[in-house]
């Protein structure tokens, strides 16, 4: 959508000159397109040629100027745009618009009248008959060009970095046009390099790097898209950190829209998602998330590779492939408790760049500023040694060394493991982009990932904690527990359970429903836990009940199920005096 400041004859004066065969200002087209039989057009407007009488013969004014189809543009999945060209005061103005408004007059002139369009509302019919006239005697001559989405893997093995480069961009949404727009170069690369070499002796910083350049690689190695959360005190660094990352791409600095904020809605959230098919986006500032409901359902959604399905028109099913940088002083997994949650987000809770004062700060201000004026010139020289490798059938070698390192960062715990590939990727990344001279420093040791990513949290365990909570309410609801040697009136609330003996030892079996509100009075779901519960051996399982951690068991004389606990769920520990 590009304004030419080419001059061009303009004015009734020039109307007089007329093409009836062909249109002669390649400017606006290529050479050899021709008029429809029946219309004229100059630089003064087009006019069709209408019977009013047997031998009269007038002609309509169609458009009050040179009015053209110059492309046709076809997305990934078919969808057709048309970019049509007129000229305004002597320029070539260039709009592209969806096939479907270039057939009706009056929605084309409704879209584009803002723009300068030479129709008026009452040459509506004419004006959509005129071009579908001209696109048809044209199709040889009129130019279709691929029409990109999304920034990224396109359908045919090229990868968008910015508009025009190499296709146009067309979003589907305006809420995505100052995203595009920050995807631009800037500076140089090697101010670029100067600014990031800040980062060498700070590896915690650097993850937010490495999480932005794996990107691309998540189609290649088939990695589903996850997050990464730097999160911890304020005046860290956590935000500078996630913008030179971002920077490989994209103007991170305040006065674009580079960086996402937290500050969204679960819908706004996944169309900036979908503007990206193998690039990072980030979302600064936890602090300022309105709904916590969202980021659960967010970091649910991320893995999945697309949004929710909606009716009713809504958008629905929006595709994304990224890696999500979250910042902020709180976890994103503080917002959800459950467990499956942790395993979609690698944590990097160090200080990016350390709290070594002042000279903590001198880098990461120099990584600040230089970022600000040198960004979007990584990113492509990246994917461009990318693209080379794949053309030289290189996919097997990357997807084989994901592997190698996906084993060698599974570290101890179950929670690592299922970490391990997103993990793989950064590494890959540090590896791939130092050893093709984009980032200016090795790639860190594996002691420090190990550090970085292997240490066990108790927030890992969701299972355990919702445990905890169970424990909590048993010990302070004891005298709501039945039992066969308790008087059979209930208490006030009811019966939350009852004792049982199991392998002649005393546990405690509880109502589904009890345990259901008391879970989710703290946030968690009964469901979500009961795997992991049952993969710990927490629950009593017996194979004549459908599901077999659900038994029978009678309370105050009457036959309910039940959810029974092994009995070292509520042992005591000898030093207690119990």
């Amino acid at each position: 959508m590009n304004d030419s400041d080419t001059a061009v004859p303009d004015g009734e004066d020039a109307g007089q000159e007329t093409a009836t065969e062909e249109w002669s200002d390649h400017r606006l087209v290529p050479e050899g397109v021709r008029m429809p039989t029946g219309y004229k057009i100059s630089y003064g407007g087009v006019w069709v040629e209408k019977q009013i009488a047997k031998d009269t013969f007038v002609d309509l004014r169609v458009a009050w100027a040179p009015l053209v189809v110059s492309s046709v543009y076809v997305d990934p999945i078919g969808d057709q745009a048309v970019e049509l060209a007129w000229v305004d005061r002597g320029r070539v103005v260039t709009r592209i618009v969806p096939r479907n408004v270039v057939r009706r007059g009056r929605v084309l002139v409704a879209t584009l009248g803002d723009a300068g369009l030479p129709v008026i509302e009452g040459d509506a019919r004419l004006v959509e008959r005129y071009l579908a006239a001209f696109e048809s005697i044209n199709q040889g001559k009129i130019p279709r060009v691929h029409l990109a989405r999304q920034l990224g893997w396109q359908a045919d093995g090229t990868f968008v970095t910015a508009q025009d480069t190499p296709h146009k961009v067309e979003v589907k949404f305006d809420e995505q046009k100052p995203a595009l727009a920050a995807h631009q170069p800037a500076g140089t690369f090697a101010g670029w390099q100067a600014a990031i070499k800040r980062m060498e002796s700070y590896p915690a910083a650097q993850m937010a790097l490495y999480a932005c350049l794996a990107a691309p690689l998540l189609q290649i190695v088939g990695v589903n898209s996850f997050a990464v959360d730097i999160c911890g005190r304020s005046t860290r660094g956590k935000t500078t950190a996630a913008a030179g990352g971002m920077s490989a791409w994209a103007d991170p600095s305040e006065k674009a829209d580079g960086l996402y904020s937290w500050r969204t809605t679960m819908l706004a959230a996944e169309k900036r998602l979908n503007l990206v098919n193998g690039l990072p986006v980030v979302f600064d500032e936890t602090k300022l998330v309105q709904n916590p409901e969202m980021v659960h359902g967010l970091l649910y959604a991320i893995p999945k590779n697309h949004g929710a399905a909606r009716g009713g028109g809504w958008p629905s099913g929006l595709p994304w492939r990224t890696v999500v940088v979250s910042t902020g002083e709180q976890s994103v997994l503080t917002f959800t408790t459950d467990q499956g949650a942790g395993a979609r987000v690698l944590s990097v809770k160090e200080a990016p760049f350390g709290t070594d004062g002042a000279e903590s700060a001198s880098a990461a201000i120099e990584v600040r500023d230089g970022t600000a004026e040198n960004y979007g010139t990584a990113g492509p020289r990246y994917v461009e040694k990318l693209l080379d490798v794949l053309a030289d059938s290189g996919k097997r070698t990357i997807v084989a060394r994901h592997k190698e390192l996906t084993e060698a960062h599974r570290y101890e715990s179950d929670m690592s493991a299922r970490r391990a590939p997103f993990v793989a990727c950064l590494a890959l990344a540090a590896e791939l982009s130092h050893q093709w001279g984009i980032v200016p420093f090795p790639a860190p040791e594996m002691a420090v990932w190990r550090r970085l990513f292997a240490t066990a949290d108790q927030t890992d365990n969701r299972g355990e904690m919702a445990l905890d909570v169970i424990r909590e309410y048993v010990a302070s609801h004891r005298r709501e527990l039945w039992s066969p040697h308790t008087l059979n009136d209930p208490p006030f609330g009811g019966w939350i359970g009852r004792e049982i003996t199991v392998d002649d030892r005393s546990t405690i079996a509880l109502l589904p429903e009890r345990m259901k509100e008391v879970l989710m009075r703290s946030k968690y779901e009964l469901d979500s836990v009961i795997p992991s519960w049952r993969e710990s051996g927490v629950l009593v399982e017996s194979p004549s009940y459908r599901p077999p951690y659900l038994l029978g068991r009678k309370l105050n004389g009457s036959k309910v199920r039940m959810y029974v606990f092994n009995p070292d769920v509520f042992a005591t520990d000898a030093e207690d005096g119990e």
